[in-house]
C-alpha cells in the first residue's frame, strides 16, 4: 500500500531535508576553494547553513514561507563566518545560497518529496570527482575531507529518509521512535565494527597479496600510473604556472623595488575600506535581485493556478460531487481534496466572498468571520503542499467541513 501524508510537520521536515542535501553537495566545492578560516571551510559552511535551516524552519512552522524571514535569518547567521576569520565573499556566498535554496525548498511543492530523489547519485558523483581531483593534486587533506563528507552525508541521508518514512507510516505501523533510533544505531555499529576488523587486517592482507600477486598487479596498474602522472603534470601546469625567466634573473632587491613601484599607483591617499564598500553595494544589488525574482515568481505561480482553476471548474464540479460519496479506504488522492477546496473557493467568489490576492486562507476566513478549528488549517497545508496520497480520515473530514461551511454561509443567501 502507498504511503500517506498526515501532518504539516512532515512537510516541513521534508523541506529542511532537501535544503541540507543541497548544502552538503555544495560543501565539496570548498575542499578546493581554500578559505583562511580557523577551522576547515567545509565545516564552517555546513555549520552556518545548518543553523540557518533550523531557524527558518522554526519561523516557517508558525508563519509559513516569508522571504523577509529568509533574508533576515541568512544575514544574521551568515555573520558568524567572520568569527572564524572568513572573508566577505564567503559571507555573500552563504547569504545568496541560503536565500536561493530556501526559496526553492520552502516556497513551492517539492515534486520529489515522496521519494529519495537524486541525492545519492549526486553524492557519489561529487565524491568521485573530488577524490579523483585530490588524488591527482596529491593533497592528502583534501582526500580525508572528501571521505569524511561523503560518509557523514550518507549517514545523515539515511537518518533523514528513515524519519520521513516513519512519520508517513506511523499510524499504520505504530513503531515507537526509540526503536527506530535503536535500529539506526545498530546499523551504524555493525558497519563500524566491520570497518575496524577490515582496517585491522588490511596491513597483513596487503602484504600477503603483494607477495602473491605483486608482479601481476604492477603490470596491470603501470598504464594507470602513467596516466595519473600525466594528469598531475597537466593540472599542476595550470594551477602553478612556471615563473618567467626574466623574473628569475632579476636580483631580489630589484624585484621588490619594482613591485613596490607598481603598488604606488594603487594608493588612493585615503584610508577608505574600498573592499567593504564595494562588497556591500554588490550584496545590496543581489538582495534586490533575489527579492524581485521571488516576488515575480510568486505572482506567476498564482496566475497559473487561477487559470487552471478556471479551466477545470466545470469538469471538477461533477467529479468532486461523485467522489465525495465514494467508500473511503486507507488513503485517498490529495488532488481530490484539493479540487474540492477549489470548488468551494469558486462558490464563495460567486457569493461575493472573494479571496484577495496574496491573502492566506487563515486571513481570508478571519476577515469573512468563518470560524474553523486549527485542524482545518493544518489539513489545508497538507493538501496544498503535498503530492500523492493523504490520510483518508483527514481528507473526508476536510471535505465535510467545506460542505458544512457552504451550507451555513452560502445556502442562506440563495
Amino acid at each position: 500500500m502507498a504511503t500517506t501524508v498526515s501532518s504539516k510537520p512532515l512537510v516541513q521536515f521534508e523541506s529542511i531535508g532537501k535544503f541540507l542535501q543541497d548544502v552538503w553537495l555544495m560543501s565539496f566545492l570548498f575542499i578546493f576553494i581554500r578559505v583562511d578560516t580557523t577551522i576547515s571551510s567545509p565545516i564552517v559552511w555546513i555549520g552556518i547553513l545548518l543553523l540557518i535551516a533550523i531557524a527558518v524552519n522554526l519561523f516557517f512552522y508558525k508563519t509559513g514561507y516569508q522571504i523577509a524571514i529568509s533574508l533576515f535569518v541568512s544575514a544574521v547567521f551568515g555573520l558568524l563566518g567572520f568569527l572564524f576569520g572568513a572573508p566577505l565573499w564567503f559571507f555573500a556566498a552563504i547569504f545568496v545560497f541560503s536565500v536561493w535554496r530556501i526559496q526553492e525548498r520552502y516556497s513551492k511543492i517539492q515534486e520529489d518529496a515522496t521519494h529519495d530523489g537524486y541525492f545519492m547519485t549526486l553524492l557519489l558523483v561529487v565524491f568521485s570527482l573530488s577524490f579523483f581531483l585530490a588524488t591527482i593534486l596529491r593533497k592528502p587533506e583534501a582526500i580525508r575531507e572528501s571521505i569524511l563528507l561523503a560518509i557523514i552525508g550518507l549517514l545523515l541521508f539515511m537518518l533523514d529518509r528513515m524519519i520521513v518514512q516513519w512519520k508517513r507510516s506511523k499510524k499504520e505501523n505504530r513503531v515507537p521512535f526509540y526503536k527506530l533510533v535503536l535500529f539506526y544505531v545498530g546499523i551504524i555499529s555493525v558497519a563500524a565494527i566491520a570497518f575496524a576488523v577490515i582496517a585491522g587486517l588490511a596491513g597483513k592482507a596487503r602484504v600477503s597479496i603483494v607477495l602473491l600477486f605483486g608482479d601481476m598487479i604492477e603490470l596491470i596498474l603501470y598504464p594507470l600510473g602513467l596516466l595519473m602522472e600525466g594528469l598531475h603534470a597537466l593540472v599542476s601546469k595550470f594551477i602553478s604556472p612556471p615563473i618567467s625567466r626574466d623574473s628569475q634573473e632579476k636580483p631580489k632587491g630589484q624585484f621588490e623595488q619594482t613591485e613596490a613601484d607598481k603598488l604606488k599607483g594603487l594608493d588612493f591617499g585615503l584610508d577608505i575600506p574600498w573592499v567593504a564598500i564595494l562588497g556591500s553595494i554588490i550584496l545590496i544589488i543581489l538582495i534586490i535581485i533575489v527579492w524581485r525574482l521571488a516576488k515575480n515568481r510568486a505572482e506567476v505561480v498564482e496566475l497559473k493556478e487561477n487559470q487552471v482553476e478556471y479551466e477545470r471548474t466545470q469538469s471538477n464540479t461533477m467529479q468532486v460531487s461523485e467522489q465525495k460519496d465514494m467508500s473511503w479506504t486507507y488513503s485517498m488522492e490529495t488532488n481530490v481534496v484539493r479540487d474540492a477546496y477549489r470548488v468551494y473557493e469558486l462558490e464563495a467568489s460567486s457569493h461575493s466572498y472573494t479571496r484577495n490576492h496574496n491573502e492566506t486562507i487563515r486571513e481570508w476566513f478571519i476577515r469573512e468571520g468563518w470560524h474553523v478549528s486549527e485542524r482545518f488549517y493544518d489539513v489545508y497545508d497538507v493538501v496544498r503542499y503535498s503530492k500523492g496520497l493523504m490520510n483518508d480520515h483527514d481528507g473526508k473530514w476536510f471535505i465535510e467541513e467545506l460542505n458544512h461551511l457552504s451550507k451555513k454561509y452560502f445556502k442562506n443567501e440563495v
